[in-house]
């Protein structure tokens, strides 16, 4: 599996995510300075609240350019087992009594993205999530509690 690849589908996701919280912010701008959003009288609130889902909207495309960029800052290193687990790192888990697996990598940003590539689920987290603040720092062979199930870290990449 290309870390390389899956990391551009994350910011693909991202710039997706950034087209249509763009057209929304533009939406709710025009909303907010057409004239029909005009007050008529002090209880007519349709251009205030135009205004204040514009501001949001405008908000959110600036958080996820902030995301982008700090997904395309991380330095394309190879990791190696004997490495700790730090953002950039695609993170294997293998629950110790079931024969479930959990492949996750984490991140700077885009906590709870689940990507499918190269047929296998990937989910973001951060480290700012319990489970990334878990994993940073950890080694393979370490473990890790996800819902009361115990996971041992099994690679990372």
């Amino acid at each position: 599996m290309s870390k390389t690849g899956l990391i551009a589908a994350v910011t693909e996701r991202l710039e997706a995510d950034l087209n249509v919280c763009q057209q929304a912010a533009n939406e709710a701008h025009q909303a907010a300075t057409h004239e029909e959003s005009v007050a008529e009288n002090q209880y007519d609130t349709l251009g205030l609240e135009a205004s204040y889902l514009a501001e949001g909207q405008s908000r959110r495309v600036a958080e996820i350019q902030r995301e982008i960029a700090a997904w395309c800052a991380l330095p394309d290193v190879e990791f190696y087992e004997d490495d700790p687990v730090v953002p950039g790192c695609l993170v294997m888990l293998q629950a110790l009594d079931t024969d479930e697996q959990r492949l996750l990598l984490l991140g700077p940003a885009g906590g709870g993205m689940k990507l499918s590539f190269a047929g296998l689920a990937v989910t973001v987290v951060t480290p700012d999530a319990p489970l990334g603040a878990q994993l940073a720092g950890k080694y393979v062979g370490d473990c890790v509690m996800i819902a009361a199930t115990e996971f041992e870290i099994t690679e990372i990449q």
